[in-house]
């Protein structure tokens, strides 16, 4: 018999001025725990934070005479999120928090969103977040037959951490291994890698000492070329960079 878990129970967001997150490529472990818990006061039925491809700015069509144009991933957002008003005597509950962040438009938002542990779980190190730098933009209030309520929608400022793993207080260690770091000429080198108790394989930017040697030809996949001693690292965002893994191609 399978056990269902109350999904609105383990989804977390956390939210505070965009000036919160000094470095957005690395926002640290106190700049997450210093943002505000709203979770509480989340619509979750009108739930709506998500990621989007980009928009093409050339033809859309798949025909021969289209022209052609990268799509870049992750670098439009497009959402809402809807909160339940405060009461008017109410001054410091959850929702009123909640109201004085995002009532406003044209306000600049830190936004970090968490799945898989229950809301009150402070965020610690280890955690996957996914961090936005965020802009509200229209604001507009209802009613249903339940409670009153607003919404707002979020433009992206192009600062978005997918997945992100919040690092220590010092940056963490990531650990590397291989399945077997001896080769031949053409033999595929597997290699993987562990970052605050994560497998970042795929995620990582791997990189070789010397691509004559060993070629990277898939995340955590590499090519032995020609015979010598190659070293891969790893890197990763929040992460320090890897100790090199020894490599040996006969």
């Amino acid at each position: 018999m399978s056990t269902k878990v109350l999904s609105n129970q383990r989804v977390t967001v956390l939210a505070g001025l965009a000036n919160s997150v000094s470095d957005w490529k690395v926002p640290t472990l106190a700049e997450l725990t210093g943002l505000d818990n709203v979770s509480g006061a989340v619509n979750w039925n009108s739930f709506d934070l998500n990621i989007q491809a980009s928009d093409q700015k050339d033809d859309r069509t798949l025909t021969d005479g289209a022209g052609s144009q990268s799509r870049s991933a992750f670098t439009k957002f497009g959402g809402n999120l809807q909160f339940v008003n405060p009461r008017p005597a109410d001054l410091a509950s959850v929702f009123r928090t909640a109201y004085d962040l995002f009532s406003t438009p044209r306000v600049e938002m830190a936004v970090a969103v968490r799945y898989g542990k229950l809301n009150s779980a402070v965020a610690a190190a280890g955690d996957r977040w996914t961090v936005y730098h965020l802009i509200v933009d229209p604001v507009s209030f209802g009613e249903n037959d339940v409670s009153k309520y607003y919404q707002v929608a979020l433009k992206a400022r192009d600062d978005i951490m997918v997945n992100y793993i919040v690092p220590a207080v010092s940056a963490g260690t990531i650990t590397t291994t291989a399945i077997s770091a001896t080769g031949s000429v053409g033999d595929l080198i597997f290699v993987s890698a562990e970052y605050e108790g994560w497998d970042i394989t795929k995620a990582a930017t791997w990189v070789s000492s010397d691509e004559s040697l060993l070629v990277e030809v898939h995340p955590g996949i590499f090519r032995a070329e020609a015979t010598g001693a190659p070293e891969v690292t790893a890197k990763y965002p929040g992460a320090t960079v890897s100790t090199a893994l020894s490599i040996t191609v006969s």
